[in-house]
């Protein structure tokens, strides 16, 4: 037992003793005036001192929960293995607790492959209104200027460092810096001269090591800024969020790579500066070009991300507009992927009616079923399963644990949904099964009066609990309510079914539109965005049984439309560069039939 403990179970033992004592002499405290004051000031005196001291752990516990919060996440990569492996448990608890932390086993396996198949194919919302379609010539140039880069990288991320060379026509001497190994918080990267496009390109690789993506998983947010200078001037300050793990790296990468860039910069005036990533290299390329602009030897700097990761708030990433450019491949999910848009995903999963679909399953498959039984049963006799306040995973993989900051009363409707999680998975087949069934329906009813008498009685051992932990002075007010949270029991009749469902409908029409600043530390992808977007033909292909063709074409897309996840069966792989390298051909060749077209057109 600690010094705190010790010293509340000593006053706690003196003031019971002082006031038993007391009550035994009361008989003669006419004799005894003056001892009996000084009885009644020893205990005033304890109790004051216990009270100090409950006041004193309660400060220096929230003391310390500040310090954690002020140094949780880094703002510089770690200098040592032992501060390496610190942050990368960190990094560690924070992927555990945005994932199996809060997504539970059948949102994962079940609920998403669901949503997605409800959902459908959304590529033809990259492609509305508010995107403008790129072609002609001009588009077609810069295209194949941007597939080359996008093989460069590519041999550079999954190639021999020689083979790099030999590809893009670099010799030894165009090598200024190469860092080819990999750390937490520092990734590979390299910068080479190519005197055919008089530049200096810096390449960073994404994630491919295990170090690589401990980086990317660091996805708390962390305070960034870019200063806007013109003219060696500050004339705009741009204050936001960033992704802590890129934010960090890119802060190291500038701090290896500055030096030697303004050198290189002042013996070659007239080369400029471009920053090339893909995926989680991408972000950090982004971050790193506005670091670098702020120099005025660097402010000739510009970047080029392929599918770079959600990495920047809204402000931060519409002042990148005029140095950066972003490409997206067709159902690429990663430029969409943050904190924010995943809570989002969640709150559609569980609103949507996945469970009934896999009770289904259940009954149709014999494995699914099996599973459930053995879940059913491991919940019934195994203690740190079925608590779902176990560190423990959870092994319920048919309902999500509803926690207790999600049961407060909000209007809003995803509040709604996770409020009563049990009444929009399981009303759909409730209502039937009791109308079939009288007999069972009559057994449930036992078996919730049951349930309510168990409940009852727990209450009350609780109360008797809090009130002996009052009396004693040892319990803090943190475990006082933790029976009162319980959900209520599954089964529900239909009237309140369709109450819900006609509240839930009411309050979605009553939702207002989204904006871009809706939320404070919603990341969004950086700069000017290009999107690749594949969409079935006008006139489909008669030649294939049954089959369409797709037609891909370039749009410039707002930045809003990556506040959400667009599910699709290809969204995972349509992000690797293999992929995006045959989608850009496949541009390039279309575009290259168009301007033939329009030159016979102008012929004619």
């Amino acid at each position: 037992m600690g010094s705190p403990g010790v010293a509340t179970a000593a006053g706690t033992a003196v003031l019971v003793y002082l006031v038993l004592s007391g009550r035994l002499c009361g008989d003669g405290a006419g004799a005894d005036g003056g001892r009996g004051a000084m009885e009644v000031e020893m205990i005033s005196s304890a109790v004051s001192t216990a009270a100090a001291a409950r006041e004193r752990r309660k400060e220096e516990a929230r003391a310390r929960r500040r310090a954690r919060r002020g140094r949780r996440w880094p703002e510089r990569a770690p200098q040592g293995w032992g501060e390496a492996v610190v942050e990368a448990a960190k990094t560690v608890r924070f992927a555990y607790g945005e994932t199996l932390g809060k997504w539970s086993l059948g949102e994962l396996a079940f609920g998403i492959n669901y949503y997605m198949r409800q959902q459908g194919n959304l590529q033809h919302e990259y492609a509305g209104s508010d995107s403008v379609p790129q072609g002609g010539p001009r588009a077609r140039e810069e295209l194949i200027s941007l597939l080359r880069y996008m093989k460069l990288c590519m041999y550079f991320s999954k190639k021999p460092y020689k083979v790099f060379l030999e590809f893009g026509g670099y010799d030894k001497s165009d090598v200024l810096i190469k860092k080819s190994k990999a750390r937490f918080l520092k990734p590979a990267f390299t910068v080479v001269r190519e005197r055919s496009s008089k530049c200096f390109l810096l390449f960073i690789r994404g994630a491919i090591s295990v170090k690589e993506r401990l980086t990317a998983a660091t996805g708390a947010d962390i305070p960034f800024h870019h200063v806007v200078a013109k003219g060696g001037r500050v004339s705009n300050l741009v204050l936001g969020y960033a992704h802590c793990g890129m934010a960090t790296s890119a802060r190291w990468i500038a701090g290896q790579a500055t030096p030697c860039l303004s050198k290189a910069a002042a013996q070659f005036p007239d080369y400029r500066i471009m920053i090339i990533g893909h995926s989680m290299g991408a972000s950090i390329a982004a971050l790193l070009t506005c670091i670098l602009r702020e120099n005025d030897r660097l402010s000739s700097s510009t970047c080029i991300a392929f599918g770079p990761a959600a990495c920047m708030t809204w402000d931060l990433a519409e002042s990148c507009k005029d140095f950066i450019t972003t490409i997206v491949n067709r159902n690429d999910v990663v430029p969409s992927l943050g904190r924010v848009s995943t809570a989002k995903l969640r709150t559609e999963v569980m609103a949507s009616s996945w469970v009934h679909e896999l009770r289904e399953q259940i009954q149709q498959t014999r494995f699914l079923g099996f599973v459930n039984r053995s879940v059913s049963f491991m919940r019934a006799h195994v203690p740190f399963v079925s608590d779902p306040r176990s560190k423990i995973v959870d092994a319920n993989m048919l309902q999500p644990y509803t926690s207790e900051a999600e049961i407060k009363p909000s209007e809003d409707i995803h509040c709604e949904v996770k409020k009563r999680p049990s009444l929009v998975c399981w009303s759909c087949g409730s209502a039937q099964k009791q109308a079939i069934d009288p007999e069972k329906h009559t057994r449930d009813m036992t078996n919730e009066t049951d349930v309510d008498d168990r409940t009852e009685k727990s209450d009350t051992e609780a109360a008797a609990q809090k009130l002996a932990s009052v009396s004693l002075g040892a319990s803090d007010d943190e475990d006082t309510n933790r029976e009162d949270n319980k959900s209520p029991p599954i089964g529900t009749d239909e009237g309140q079914a369709m109450e819900f469902q006609e509240s839930l409908t009411s309050k979605q029409q009553e939702l207002p539109p989204s904006g871009p600043s809706e939320d404070s530390l919603q990341l969004y992808p950086p700069g000017r965005i290009l999107h690749m977007v594949a969409l079935p033909a006008a006139e489909p292909n008669t030649s294939q049984q049954g089959g369409q063709e797709e037609v891909v074409t370039l749009y410039e897309t707002p930045r809003h439309l990556y506040s959400k996840i667009r599910l699709g069966k290809s969204m995972v792989g349509e992000h690797y560069m293999p992929k995006y390298i045959k989608t850009m051909e496949l541009l390039i060749e279309k575009l290259a039939g168009e301007d033939i077209d329009g030159d016979q057109l102008e012929f004619l």
